[in-house]
């Protein structure tokens, strides 16, 4: 089956960001064009996060591996995790992956 007999939301959300950006934002202009391109910024947002859920999904659990949410933040805060390469690595794949879904091209990918 291809994806056109069985699109899935992030397909069918990037196909109406393409139509919006292509076809409409065109004969726009002013305030009306701002926001289509606003619309469909995000848009774009929503249909990455779908097709990243499980990468974000992965990379939080890696960061919260150890301890609680709550235990982290003040050890963070403290300086206690300073030198933890485990954590930054997790830290740093966690951002990389929010980084692709909020701005595509700013992880360098």
């Amino acid at each position: 089956m291809s994806m056109r007999d069985d699109p899935s939301g992030a397909y069918l959300l990037d196909a109406a960001r393409r139509a919006l950006t292509e076809e409409v934002v065109p004969g726009l202009t002013g305030r009306a064009r701002y926001v289509a391109l606003m619309v469909a910024n995000a848009i774009g947002i929503a249909s990455r996060e779908i097709t990243e859920a499980d990468r974000l999904s992965a990379t939080g659990a890696d960061v919260l591996a150890a301890e609680p949410v709550e235990t982290l933040i003040k050890a963070i805060r403290a300086g206690a995790r300073d030198a933890d390469p485990d954590l930054h690595a997790a830290l740093e794949a966690a951002a990389a992956v929010s980084a692709q879904v909020w701005k595509p091209g700013a992880s360098g990918g």
